[in-house]
């Protein structure tokens, strides 16, 4: 069983090199992810022993903690659905072997972040994850997908440097640490919260934590259906991985850090969710939703970081949250091909896993939300309630986007994609319920917390129903949102700099303009009111967290 340690990441790598080689037919692609995901749904339910290669690397250890495993059965169920409904790409004669080889090493590199327990192999298992998921990206070629894999890179590699530069500055003092040893590594810093603010802010680039999230909603609707779905489903919950393991809790100089990676949650939770509501096309919705329930969990974790809270019951809350959004996030992902195909009937099965990101009663969102209400200290309780009022009219915006209208479509789909579509439903209502604690499982039977997870929802229904009927020419907001500045600088400091070059007299203003025009996006804000809002909105959130804290 311990070897199945080293097999979890080492067949997909395998089957990988094989593809390499020749072109690999789709079954034979498929049969890899599946023999994966068996090695997988095997060491989730019965676990293993730590693996130690020494020869390996600077020294290997490989294992399953707690919340391991339950990411791990998260991960091989959301891969294999993705797998079986990647078949077509797969086959494709042209851009399918590239796909499949970007396809099987990310998943490697997936599936060997969370199994490693050493620093060093940590973030070997993190950057192939990482690089090799900008092929997932690109793979459509469109000039969208070129501009989203671009600020994919970019931001990637600004992280990577992050997290060097923090992993260096320890591995400077106490070698490749371990997991179990981070505490006492700490110990040994001369700048431990610099070491931490590091890592911190470097996995929050995986995160997609506010104000380094626009990668999401740029690669998602970009990116195929199947790795948009593994993308945000599990990828970026190798962040919190790092995070729980190379940052510890609780220390008094990495109080500061923590705090300030709680307020960007709390700020990214109902930001995001505002941005997305201003998007047409659902799979932007469900980015920016993605980057909303993240900051949810980057806000437990900057608290655990603080010492706010204690790992004891910090840790199994954040693991229920994680499996259920991976699970329910990567279901409405992979409804986008149903949905098409299908119609009406796909969107009947969609509605559960919507339900589930709000939070509704008797779904796994409940006891997920209802585990982070139980740590958090007030008010933060409220703050997460109310951000089930933000995700109901973003989820319904998601819905009112993405609905079948007219004819039902008389397209086929694969049974086996349709099979595996529906049981990862199944498993996401499911799953959570089975890794919940007995006090997760004693807050979603109590009325008073069933009355508190309707009423978001119905004010949200609310919101949404007056916004439609009060608010007809609704603006939209560039996908990227924070990067439209960023490009725009550019495109100035560009246009300034070739001109210059050309001439020495000073640019005029309109031939400026005009070059801005020519590569800014195509959706720009229809109305500065949306954008001084949100600003607004972001200063009041980031403001008012910090006062209830340091007044508790």
């Amino acid at each position: 069983m311990t070897w199945l340690l080293a097999l979890l990441p080492g067949v997909p790598a395998l089957t990988a090199l094989a593809a390499l080689g020749g072109r690999l037919p789709e079954r034979a692609v498929v049969a890899g992810v599946m023999v994966t995901v068996l090695i997988g749904a095997t060491l989730a339910a019965f676990g293993a022993k730590p693996l130690d290669m020494e020869w390996l690397l600077l020294g290997t250890a490989l294992g399953l903690d707690p919340l391991a495993r339950a990411l791990l059965a998260a991960t091989v169920a959301l891969w294999g659905a993705a797998a079986v409904a990647a078949r077509p790409l797969f086959a494709d004669t042209t851009r399918g072997p590239r796909f499949a080889i970007c396809f099987l090493l990310t998943l490697a590199g997936n599936l060997g972040a969370i199994v490693a327990l050493d620093a060093a192999s940590f973030y070997l298992a993190f950057a192939v994850m990482t690089f090799a998921a900008y092929g997932l990206v690109t793979h459509n070629e469109t000039g969208e997908a070129r501009r989203a894999g671009r600020i994919y890179l970019t931001l990637a590699v600004f992280g990577e440097a992050l997290l060097l530069a923090g992993l260096f500055l320890l591995a400077a003092r106490v070698g490749n640490p371990h997991t179990d040893a981070i505490v006492s590594a700490y110990g040994y810093l001369e700048r431990p919260a610099l070491v931490g603010g590091l890592l911190l802010a470097g996995f929050a680039v995986k995160m997609g934590v506010v104000p380094v999230h626009v990668w999401l909603p740029l690669a998602h609707p970009a990116a195929p259906v199947p790795a948009s779905a593994v993308l945000s489903g599990i990828i970026v919950k190798a962040g919190l991985l790092g995070w729980l393991r190379f940052v510890p809790a609780g220390l008094p100089e990495l109080a500061t850090p923590g705090n300030v990676l709680m307020i960007a949650g709390i700020a990214g939770a109902f930001s995001a969710a505002l941005a997305g509501c201003f998007q047409d096309r659902a799979k932007t919705v469900l980015a920016y939703s993605t980057v909303s329930q993240m900051g949810l969990l980057a806000m437990l974790v900057g608290l655990l970081v603080a010492g706010h809270v204690q790992p004891a019951v910090a840790v199994p809350a954040i693991t229920v949250f994680a499996v259920h959004h991976a699970l329910a996030k990567g279901a409405l992902f992979l409804s986008m091909d149903h949905l098409k195909a299908v119609g009406r009937r796909a969107a009947l099965v969609t509605l559960l896993p919507t339900l589930a990101i709000i939070g509704a009663p008797m779904t796994s969102g409940l006891i997920a939300k209802g585990a982070l209400k139980g740590v958090a200290p007030d008010p933060l309780p409220l703050i997460i309630t109310l951000t089930s009022v933000t995700t109901t009219v973003l989820l319904l915006r998601f819905l009112a986007v993405a609905w079948p209208r007219g004819p039902e479509p008389k397209g086929a789909i694969p049974a086996d994609a349709l099979l595996a579509w529906v049981a990862l439903v199944a498993l996401g209502l499911v799953l959570p319920w089975l890794i919940a604690t007995p006090g997760h499982l004693e807050y979603a039977f109590q009325a008073g917390n069933l009355v508190d997870a309707v009423w978001p929802g119905l004010a949200g229904l609310a919101i949404a129903m007056a916004a439609t009927r009060w608010w007809a020419d609704r603006p939209t907001l560039a996908e990227g949102d924070l990067v439209i500045p960023a490009e725009r600088a550019h495109a100035w400091i560009t246009a300034c700099t070739g001109h210059a070059m050309e001439s020495v007299r000073p640019p005029s203003l309109p031939t400026i303009q005009q070059r801005i025009r020519s590569i800014s996006p195509r959706r720009l804000p229809a109305e500065p009111g949306i954008v001084c809002t949100g600003i607004i909105l972001l200063a009041l959130l980031l403001v008012f967290p910090w006062l209830i804290l340091s007044h508790g």
